[in-house]
């Protein structure tokens, strides 16, 4: 009897130990959260962190699986004063992971830029339309929580129309190339 206990033991401590080692199934499109809300730290801390006009209030992200995500971007600023303005801005792209561990993702990807802007005692209307290559480094913090950066390079089409001008051509235009969100902080919440 005491054998025969002894021997059933040993069989449930074996098995339980083959079971310990085997790793649980995973796909390779598994994603914890597809998705994925930023807005720039700078939006809070003005002074300590640096603003960037090529960055957006709001950005979002959606994870199609684990190595494919769709971003849009949105921002929106008015000012009623005498010299007051608007501006508006949107942004769709997509990005590609091409690394990615416990705590950090790498990713690169590029965004549709388009903004209009208006300032009242001028009477211009500014649209701008562009391109931008990004790399996006993410550390994840905790689950629901991460920082990133994304510098990006970007290239932009101007139109300006001068509404306050009698001239026949009222449009103004030109290009425009550079560095953008270096050194742009972004806080991200995953859902």
């Amino acid at each position: 009897m005491i054998l025969r206990n002894t021997i059933l033991l040993f069989v449930l401590l074996g098995s339980l130990c083959c079971f310990s080692q085997s790793e649980p199934l995973k796909t390779v499109d598994t994603v914890q959260f597809r998705s994925r809300l930023g807005i720039g730290i700078s939006n809070f801390i003005n002074s300590a962190f640096s603003s960037d006009k090529n960055a957006y209030n709001l950005e979002y992200r959606y994870a199609l699986n684990k190595k494919y995500a769709l971003r849009a971007g949105a921002s929106y600023e008015k000012d009623d004063s005498e010299g007051g303005f608007t501006e508006i801005g949107l942004k769709i792209g997509a990005d590609k992971v091409f690394r990615q561990n416990k705590h950090w993702t790498f990713y690169f990807g590029a965004d549709i830029l388009s903004s209009y802007s208006n300032f009242k005692n001028v009477n211009k209307d500014n649209y701008a339309i562009g391109i931008a290559p990004l790399l996006g480094i993410q550390y994840n913090i905790v689950d629901n929580f991460s920082i990133s950066i994304e510098p990006m390079l970007y290239f932009k089409y101007n139109i300006v129309v001068d509404n306050a001008t009698f001239l026949e051509n009222k449009r103004t235009t030109w290009s425009e190339s550079g560095f953008g969100k270096t050194g742009y902080i972004q806080l991200n919440f995953h859902f």
